[in-house]
């Protein structure tokens, strides 16, 4: 593998298989919201939800970590040799995950990066999840999580039923001292 493939070419999935999935058994799902007749739909619609979460996750921190081997120590506010071509890719791959799973992912994601990532927290055992069904063709999944210094955040993803399959509709975030839901990228 050449220099440039090294640092610019598309990445296998090795450094993914690292992190493991959360599984959903792993997960503390609250379904007190949830119409009796639904909840044998939780398993299906949270461990969708999780899975591609983590799918979007296990890209952001691969880029990252690229991301990280090309800055220049001394001048790292710069952009360097290759950083356009990895946004470009990570934009590409990004889009690629969210088409088959949002409803309208030319709405989707924002394309940022950083550490820790933006699902980490799913990995937390302390992360709640809230299932929230109450049709058979919509469900609320929100996590609530500790961020930073002990400010908890949450999530709140409504799911809708495309033909044979859920998808994602929007995603909001918000924090738990507030009522308030703030429009979101997935």
């Amino acid at each position: 593998m050449g220099l440039f493939n090294q640092f610019f070419g598309k990445k296998s999935n090795d450094s993914n298989q690292k992190m493991l999935k959360v599984s959903i058994n792993d997960l503390n799902i609250s379904i007190s919201e949830t119409h009796e007749k639904f909840i044998p739909l939780k398993d299906e619609i949270v461990a969708f939800l999780v899975d591609k979460l983590q799918d979007i996750n296990f890209l952001e921190r691969e880029i990252f970590e690229r991301s990280q081997k090309l800055k220049n120590p001394k001048d790292p506010n710069q952009v360097q040799p290759g950083e356009t071509e990895l946004w470009d890719e990570y934009a590409a791959r990004y889009k690629e995950l969210l088409t088959p799973i949002a409803l309208n992912p030319s709405a989707g994601g924002s394309y940022s990066f950083g550490n820790p990532a933006k699902y980490d927290y799913l990995s937390n055992p302390d992360t709640e999840i809230f299932f929230i069904m109450k049709s058979s063709n919509r469900a609320v999944v929100e996590t609530r999580y500790k961020y930073g210094i002990g400010v908890v955040q949450k999530h709140q993803f409504v799911l809708k039923k495309e033909t044979e399959n859920w998808k994602i509709a929007s995603k909001k975030y918000g924090f738990s001292d507030e009522t308030t839901w703030y429009k979101g990228d997935i």
